[in-house]
């Protein structure tokens, strides 16, 4: 089976992360001859493109993962570039893969194309899931229909895989964002007191650690070397060693941490898929809507609390004192994702009239 992966290949560490996964589960749960990959971001399937790359090159079409129900000023109000009378010039089967909805709260939401758009998508997907960040319930809520409902992809980033990391202190790795931070805070106030409140917290870390902050956008850079600069044992790590064709040799820290403080989305997934500790710093409802689906939201801290500081520093301490038993936590938590991703292409498999001789 040739393969056309389209996703998310524009500014993101974490979505480069997730086509690790995607490819990965899509390797171990299909007859895969070759995956080929294109930027959904940029990518437009106009009719040439449809008629003479995607009909004619390959077998299946997977659309996803990432939060890519998001976007209302493009086109078609998400970022598939596609006209919606087109969808149905692509002959070859085509599945909606672990994707979520991304709208932040504050935000207007999709817009009236882009339901359209989407329920066009619905009727012609050979299968449409979202990621398990409670994207369901909010999907359900707008379309007033239920779709299947899977694993982020990103958690299946190790399968059969493995990552170095170089590092060889003892460290945490602190995940933080400053793209779109007009939704991520209250107002330019919110945000100041943030990085002030990290700070403490970085520079209490930083007794017992190394302290590595990982921007995952070029944005985020600037955020991290305002939260660790002048604090001893920190450092941010070479945003440029990894974006964004090398983005596998940045894992191995993920999987090493003690445990990690997260403001995004993969920023959590990634090292819950290594089973390490996480901390979600909560500015979508995305975050604790996946701690919550994995019954781990006690490690939830939302950076619009005015005592950020007290309950991060609260958090980081009980997660010293519960650490193995998180770890443990973890593992059984991904064994029950490795069991629904397989359950889910048992169904990927019946929708492609593919027999399930490879379970």
């Amino acid at each position: 089976m040739k393969i056309l992966h389209t996703y998310c290949l524009n500014h993101n560490l974490g979505d480069y992360a997730l086509g690790i996964g995607v490819k990965n589960i899509l390797r171990r749960f299909l007859p895969v001859e070759l995956i080929a990959e294109t930027n959904l971001q940029g990518q437009v399937f106009n009719e040439y493109y449809i008629e003479n790359v995607v009909n004619l090159k390959y077998d299946l079409l997977v659309i996803g993962g990432g939060g890519i129900i998001h976007g209302a000023h493009w086109p078609n109000g998400w970022f598939w570039l596609i006209e919606k009378e087109l969808i149905s010039k692509i002959k070859i089967p085509f599945i909606v893969y672990g994707v979520g909805y991304n709208y932040f709260e504050g935000e207007d939401g999709i817009p009236a194309r882009g339901i359209s758009h989407l329920k066009e998508t619905l009727l012609r997907a050979s299968y449409f899931s979202v990621r398990n960040d409670e994207s369901l319930e909010r999907f359900s809520e707008i379309f007033g229909e239920s779709v299947f409902e899977v694993p982020d992809p990103g958690f299946h980033v190790n399968l059969n895989r493995q990552f170095l990391c170089s590092e060889k202190e003892k460290f945490v790795l602190v995940q933080l964002a400053n793209d779109k931070p007009e939704f991520r805070f209250n107002n330019d106030g919110s945000s100041n007191k943030f990085v002030a409140d990290m700070r403490s917290v970085v520079a209490d870390l930083a007794k017992r650690y190394k302290v590595i902050l990982a921007p995952h956008v070029f944005e985020d850079i600037e955020l991290c070397e305002s939260v660790s600069i002048d604090i001893d044992n920190t450092e941010v790590w070479d945003f440029s060693k990894y974006a964004f064709d090398r983005v596998s040799d940045c894992l191995g820290y993920y999987e090493l941490a003690e445990f990690v403080l997260a403001m995004r989305g993969h920023g959590q997934i990634i090292p819950i898929a290594f089973n390490t500790p996480v901390i979600a710093l909560e500015n979508h409802p995305k975050h604790r809507g996946l701690m919550r689906k994995l019954g781990i939201d006690d490690y939830c801290v939302s950076v619009d609390n005015p005592n950020v500081l007290d309950l991060t520093l609260s958090k980081v301490k009980l997660l010293e004192m519960t650490r193995d038993s998180y770890v443990r936590k973890l593992k059984g938590i991904n064994s029950q994702l490795e069991g629904a991703t397989k359950d889910a292409f048992v169904t990927v498999r019946k929708s492609l009239n593919l027999s399930s001789e490879l379970f």
